[in-house]
């Protein structure tokens, strides 16, 4: 598989996290070391995804064939989201994270967490737009990391600073019946895991794992026709991290 290219983009002019911490260009290359390695290790490992990720001179240093990942101050067309992934009116994807949401650069509840969330839900849902259907009767977003969202593992990088990634989902999730592990932070056997009970479930946590979920017609056709949330959203800061309230709206009009 190809490698996609991100180019992350500071544009929060100087706005600071709940915490205090202002972005950098430091910062930003620590998020790009990390996530890439995460990306390009484990994770390429069950899905094939591939990326490199540089950091962007300014707000219009986007070369062609990159994707942005862009740091505001708030998310003004989503204000309950700490972060969310889409594509543009070209059908390219994009990233935004609102820093004010997080409290710190490279913590568990931190920007480098948003930034590997939604970079790799976009690996996985490059549209924005796939469902994986139960056949139950219900469609569930295909959605990386919404299902075990609070639960966050460590990337050291070369300079010794320890970068707070998201867990992720293995393929047997989305697959009704299917043996576990559901997760990777399960499979690794990493400290802090909080494993699904089965395909397509929620994992338990502290008030911000989810789901975004529809009901299904009669046959596996996708039809949109009721929408909700499965499970609790964050509260706080950082709030959920994930496009949720605009899909939903979407979805919405759709049906």
């Amino acid at each position: 598989m190809n490698a996609v290219k991100w180019v992350l983009i500071d544009d929060t002019k100087g706005t600071k996290t709940s915490g205090g911490d202002a972005l950098s260009a430091g910062a930003l290359a620590l998020f790009a070391e990390a996530v890439a390695n995460q990306i390009n290790t484990e994770f390429a490992a069950e899905w094939g995804a591939k990326a490199s990720i540089r950091v962007g001179a300014n707000a219009k240093d986007i070369q062609p064939g990159e994707w942005a990942y862009a740091f505001w101050p708030s998310l003004p067309d989503a204000p309950q989201a700490s972060a969310y992934h889409d594509i543009n009116g070209q059908g390219v994807p994009f990233a935004v994270c609102a820093v004010k949401t997080c409290a710190d650069l490279f913590g568990p509840n931190g920007v480098s967490v948003d930034v590997s969330h939604e970079m790799l839900e976009t690996a996985g849902d490059q549209g924005a737009n796939l469902f994986a259907n139960d056949n139950h009767g219900t469609l569930h977003a295909l959605e990386m990391c919404d299902a075990v969202e609070v639960q966050t593992y460590g990337k050291k990088c070369k300079d010794g600073t320890v970068v707070q990634v998201s867990n992720w989902l293995m393929r047997s999730w989305f697959i009704p019946g299917a043996a576990s592990p559901y997760d990777y932070m399960s499979s690794a056997k990493l400290s802090g895991a909080v494993a699904p009970a089965g395909p397509l479930q929620t994992a338990s946590g502290h008030g911000g794992n989810y789901q975004i979920v529809s009901k299904a017609g009669a046959s596996k056709q996708v039809f949109a026709l009721e929408n909700h949330i499965l499970g609790v959203r964050r509260k706080g800061k950082p709030n959920w991290s994930s496009r949720a309230g605009k899909r939903l709206a979407m979805m919405k009009q759709m049906s």
